[in-house]
């Protein structure tokens, strides 16, 4: 029986190591054994710190990490949060999201005196302090190890005190018929809770991210903003029209 589990386990890490992520349900069927075998199974992975463990499934360590994010798909992602640049207003508060995508505009937002930018993310923070004129706020929390994102009760108590004309938002995955997700559960409500505390929200996902999900969905509302590193026009965006009006 040790044998057995100890081979799952290394089963386990080969499909880690070649995708990157997991999730529960697909490996029982896979493995042909209960989710709560395979949930054991990951926390023990994850007591070895071979694993991040996220609602419904787990990722290769360190793979959500904000570091290893900004090395991924680094022209598509600056294509389509270029596009983002021209809704920022030139003074109000705004909100940027902990991904890497939105974190490739900051540099460009330049000065702006009288702007308030928040963010629940400390490299991003980190990028605002370095814009004159913007006054930048850390909305902090409990960090979550996996993304390098604050998040939980104490994060939504600060977003408490804020309200937003923008949000800035990208996903892990876009789905026509879920809309965006997170492997973080923890990330994708403090999404949806920005949501309810902005005026407009802007999306910017590469084109890699379309019709994938992952187990976070989180809500944009009806008269969100998709931007993404294609032609707006191009067929591959047209499941995404009905959700999303504008498409830049």
């Amino acid at each position: 029986m040790r044998h057995l589990a100890e081979d799952r386990l290394a089963v386990l890490e080969r499909l880690l190591s070649k995708q990157g992520s997991v999730g529960v349900s697909a490996l029982a069927r896979k493995l042909n054994v209960s989710e709560m075998t395979v949930r054991r199974d990951l926390d023990k992975l994850s007591a070895r710190g071979a694993v991040a463990r996220v609602h419904g499934g787990a990722v290769a360590q360190g793979r959500l990490s904000f570091g290893a994010r900004l090395e991924r798909g680094g022209r598509a992602k600056a294509t389509a949060a270029a596009k983002l640049l021209p809704l920022v207003p030139s003074s109000g508060a705004i909100y940027l999201d902990g991904s890497t995508t939105v974190y490739q505009m900051v540099a460009q937002i330049g000065t702006r005196p009288g702007l308030i930018a928040a963010t629940n993310n400390l490299d991003t923070f980190l990028a605002l302090t370095r814009l004159p004129g913007v006054e930048p706020v850390l909305v902090g929390g409990a960090l979550n190890r996996a993304t390098d994102n604050f998040v939980g009760p104490m994060a939504r108590r600060v977003l408490d005190g804020l309200a937003f004309d923008l949000a800035l938002f990208s996903a892990y995955a876009i789905d026509p018929l879920i809309g965006p997700s997170e492997p973080a559960a923890e990330d994708a409500e403090i999404k949806s809770y920005v949501c309810g505390r902005t005026r407009r929200v802007a999306l910017a996902v590469d084109a890699a991210k379309l019709g994938s999900r992952t187990s976070g969905a989180w809500s944009v509302p009806a008269d969100a903003t998709l931007a993404t590193d294609l032609d707006p026009r191009d067929p591959r965006l047209d499941p995404y029209r009905t959700r999303f009006p504008e498409i830049i």
